[in-house]
C-alpha cells in the first residue's frame, strides 16, 4: 500500500532546502572528481564505473541523454569535469 500526500512548504523554506541539496551534491561532485582513481580523461568502461552504472545502462544513455564526449580515431573519451556538469545539469 502506498500513500501519497501533497506537502507545500513555504517558498523561502523550499528555495533554502533546494539551494543546501545542489551545495551537497556538488561537494559530493568535487570530492569524487577529485579523486586519482578516474584519469581526467575516461573511456566507457571507466565513464560507466564512474557513474556507477552498468555498461549497458551507459550505452543507452549514450543514444539517449547527449552525453558530451570526444571522438578519437573511433575511441570515445569522456571528460570528467564535463560528465559531472552533465549530471549537476540532469537533476530535478
Amino acid at each position: 500500500m502506498q500513500a501519497n500526500f501533497n506537502l507545500e512548504l513555504p517558498t523561502q523554506f523550499e528555495n533554502e532546502l533546494r539551494n543546501r541539496i545542489v551545495e551537497i551534491v556538488k561537494n559530493t561532485i568535487g570530492s569524487i572528481k577529485n579523486d586519482s582513481s578516474f584519469p581526467e580523461y575516461m573511456d566507457k568502461k571507466q565513464c560507466a564505473e564512474y557513474l556507477n552504472i552498468s555498461r549497458s545502462t551507459f550505452d543507452k544513455w549514450l543514444k539517449t541523454q547527449k552525453i558530451p564526449f570526444v571522438l578519437i580515431n573511433g575511441s570515445y573519451r569522456f571528460k570528467r569535469s564535463e560528465i559531472d556538469k552533465f549530471m549537476l545539469a540532469k537533476q530535478k
